[in-house]
C-alpha cells in the first residue's frame, strides 16, 4: 500500500471498533518533517451525530509506523451553512 494508505491503517488503530472516520485531511505542518491529519470521526450507527468529533493526528515523520493523537475536539451540535448573495 501507499504512504496514505499506511497512515489511514495506522489512525484507524486509534479508534474505538465503533467508530468510522467520514473524512481525513493532510494538513500543513510548521515542522518540516511531521506530518498532520485532520479527521471527522462519528459512529457508525444510525442517529449518531451527535458523537461526531475532530482529531488531530501527528506523525513523527513521512514513513512513521505510529502516530499520535493531538488534539480532541467533540461537536456539539449539527452545522448548517447557508449561502447569501454572491457567494
Amino acid at each position: 500500500p501507499g504512504q496514505q494508505e499506511q497512515h489511514l491503517h495506522l489512525m484507524m488503530q486509534l479508534l474505538r471498533p465503533q467508530d468510522a472516520i467520514r473524512l481525513a485531511v493532510r494538513l500543513e505542518s510548521a515542522r518540516p518533517r511531521r506530518v498532520r491529519y485532520l479527521l471527522v470521526v462519528r459512529p457508525e450507527e444510525a442517529g449518531a451525530e451527535a458523537e461526531t468529533a475532530l482529531l488531530g493526528v501527528d506523525f513523527a515523520h513521512e514513513g512513521a509506523t505510529r502516530c499520535t493523537l493531538g488534539m480532541v475536539l467533540p461537536l456539539w451540535s449539527d452545522t448548517q451553512v447557508f449561502l447569501d448573495g454572491d457567494g
